[in-house]
């Protein structure tokens, strides 16, 4: 437990440091902007890449993304039912806000750097549920239910997910394994080289995306969101990890997956829905906090 904790404090250090550096003006939120583009691109997907070269496949597995998948759901008709009479703009709001997880970029880099590969690759199979989801089909319902012309349609929103290298590479990977596909070994070697700089990487990054500016008299929404989302992340860590069958690591990895915070998706989909960005910045910033606190504690009691 020591040594977890140990880690777990690195990582927020990290968090830390990276939102004092933007505090001092040696960095910018823009430059955050590009780290993560560095983490989507190169070091996530070596890191996905890696964690799959000791997978064992079994069809028990399949159940992981239908959890997600159902969360996702699940969220979005709350978030629907707390705004069905109110203004599209806390529609928009709530049913962005209330669902999607933010996965690749936050809580993979720390169950890399904690669990072994099968808990990396139980955190990536929670994601293949939740990223149709908050990528696409979140947005696309949202913007259906205040009205409003996205652009594009359902099927088009579901498949840019394959935009996303960090998404292809381990939807690949899950297939080859399913199969019991190997690659060559210098393939898993040099993403081997990479992986190691995702967690550092991604940490620093959310510290310098972190916000704190709303008025007091917005918090309520804030507040509802986050009890909610909390919620149903202990209820699924709850269920999952003391009654399932699944090895103890994957049981590990989906209780503290469920508690990601809010998808980084969310405030450029409100922002083309014409939402309050503001606000859900600021929403987005208290879930992150939150589970800053709540995942390092969970890897050491779990």
């Amino acid at each position: 437990m020591q040594d977890i904790l140990i880690r777990s404090s690195f990582f927020l250090l990290m968090v830390v440091f990276g939102y004092v550096m933007k505090k001092l003006g040696v960095l910018t939120k823009e430059d955050g902007i590009a780290v993560s583009r560095v983490v989507l691109n190169i070091t996530l997907p070596c890191a996905i890449l890696v964690s799959f070269r000791t997978f064992q496949f079994d069809i028990s597995y399949v159940a992981i993304p239908v959890i997600s998948f159902a969360a996702n759901w699940l969220m979005l008709l709350a978030g629907w039912f707390l705004s069905r009479r109110q203004t599209a703009q806390e529609k928009i709001f709530y049913m962005l806000e209330c669902p999607a997880y933010n996965i690749g970029t936050f809580t993979l880099p720390f169950v890399s750097g904690i669990l072994g590969a099968t808990g990396v690759v139980a955190t990536c199979l929670f994601d293949m549920g939740n990223s149709p989801m908050c990528l696409g089909i979140n947005f696309m319902l949202t913007a259906w239910v205040v009205g409003a012309n996205p652009g594009r349609s359902l099927v088009r929103s579901v498949l840019s997910v394959f935009t996303r290298p960090a998404f292809t590479v381990y939807f690949v990977m899950f297939i080859l394994s399913i199969f019991s596909v190997q690659l060559p070994d210098v393939i898993y070697d040099f993403a081997g080289t990479v992986s190691p700089a995702n967690g550092p990487m991604a940490m620093i990054m959310i510290g310098l995306m972190l916000e704190f500016s709303l008025k007091k008299s917005r918090l309520k929404e804030v507040i509802t969101v986050n009890v909610l989302r909390l919620a149903l992340a202990a209820l699924i860590a709850f269920l999952f990890y003391s009654f399932t069958p699944f090895p103890y690591e994957v049981r590990k990895a989906v209780a503290i997956t469920a508690f990601s915070p809010i998808s980084s998706a969310s405030p450029a989909f409100v922002a083309q829905l014409k939402g309050d960005v503001e606000l859900v910045g600021f929403a987005s910033t208290i879930s992150i906090i939150s589970a800053l606190v709540l995942i390092p504690v969970l890897f050491a009691l779990l």
